[in-house]
């Protein structure tokens, strides 16, 4: 099940610091904001650009199979990703918008981690119940933190970047079972 230790180690501990943190997140949130104001939202766009051409690199760097689709998956997962940004997270303090950002990173050394097999999906189902879990445990556990509230929006924003995250990885991996697959063009006449 498990394929990667260190990327199996990266997602826990990414995990571990996201739960640890609860409480100290708002006072950073603090000190961090003045540097990142006025434009916040572009801060998030910038960090999403920089992640798409990162994954970019390791799509190209993957072979040749399904090269063209993995960057046009990763064009349009960069396109929602602003969209949701713009439209979705529109005047939400700017903490709210780093769930996307850090539910992708942790579904990427998530899936990276687990062995993604069709024909045995007991890691892929391990990696996505451990990022379902720690999502709402997050957010669940924020009732009981002094400065913290659990919000439904907060809920699903860990759900869709656990998505966007994995769809990236399915992408973007050449560990893919999606980029392994032979792709089913006709040859060229």
């Amino acid at each position: 099940m498990i394929r990667s230790r260190l990327f199996t180690f990266l997602a826990v501990a990414l995990a571990a610091s996201l739960l640890l943190t609860l409480g100290a997140a708002p006072r950073l949130w603090f000190l961090l904001l003045p540097y990142l104001q006025p434009h916040v939202t572009l801060w998030y766009v910038a960090a999403g650009v920089l992640g798409a051409a990162l994954l970019s690199t390791w799509a190209v760097s993957a072979g040749a199979n399904r090269r063209r689709e993995a960057l046009a998956a990763l064009l349009g997962l960069l396109l929602t990703y602003c969209a949701l940004l713009a439209l979705y997270y529109r005047g939400e303090p700017p903490a709210k918008k780093f769930h996307l950002l850090e539910y992708g990173l942790l579904a990427l050394l998530t899936l990276q981690g687990v062995r993604v097999e069709p024909e045995e999906p007991a890691g892929l189902v391990l990696g996505l119940v451990f990022l379902f879990v720690i999502g709402t445990v997050d957010e669940t556990a924020q009732r009981f933190v002094p400065m913290r509230t659990f919000r439904w929006l907060d809920l699903f924003a860990n759900y869709i970047g656990a998505a966007l995250g994995a769809l990236a990885w399915t992408a973007a991996s050449p560990e893919s079972p999606w980029r392994r697959r032979e792709s089913r063009r006709e040859p060229a006449r």
